[in-house]
């Protein structure tokens, strides 16, 4: 029975996950700009997590614009990444920041959310700044336009010129 009790234990330690204490984090950030051939631009940071406690294998989760994901983490453990999209009319260029918590910051958060309290109370243990300079929506006036209006502007150069030669 005591064997029982102790490998029920080790389970649940294992699945908390540890609790990262100065977290730092070293981040890059990546966007889909062109929205001519897409519906949705697709925000990806990957990052790596140091914590001044020397905590591995650390569970997160992230707060983004489209709600709280989890964040998945490479197979050694030291790399992780989080992704979301959005529709093109609702993608806004600016920096979008992504809030990282852990286990415990996790659970207060939702329990936040649960109550309707401010979930501004809840300290995230790093926060990164995505950049997105915009999506390229395509040229304001189409080629197609464009040849059109020189083809009328051309036929009319040569119908006035011609008017001038017989007159």
């Amino acid at each position: 029975m005591k064997v029982l009790a102790v490998i029920l234990a080790a389970l649940v330690a294992v699945a908390a996950g540890e609790t990262c204490e100065g977290a730092q984090v070293e981040a890059v950030g990546f966007t889909s700009r062109d929205a001519t051939i897409v519906t949705k631009i697709a925000y990806i940071a990957d990052f790596t997590l140091s914590c001044s406690n020397g905590a591995k294998d650390v569970s997160l989760y992230a707060e983004t614009a489209d709600g709280i994901v989890g964040v998945a983490r490479s197979v050694d453990g030291l790399k992780y990444g989080v992704s979301w999209i959005e529709d093109v009319s609702a993608a806004a260029s600016g920096d979008h920041p992504i809030k990282l918590y852990d286990e415990q910051g996790y659970a207060a958060l939702r329990k936040a959310q649960r109550g309707n309290e401010d979930s501004a109370s809840v300290t995230p243990i790093a926060t990164i700044n995505l950049y997105h300079p915009g999506a390229y929506k395509g040229p304001w006036v189409q080629s197609e336009t464009m040849a059109i209006i020189f083809a009328i502007l051309i036929y009319y150069y040569a119908f006035t010129l011609k008017a001038k030669l017989v007159a």
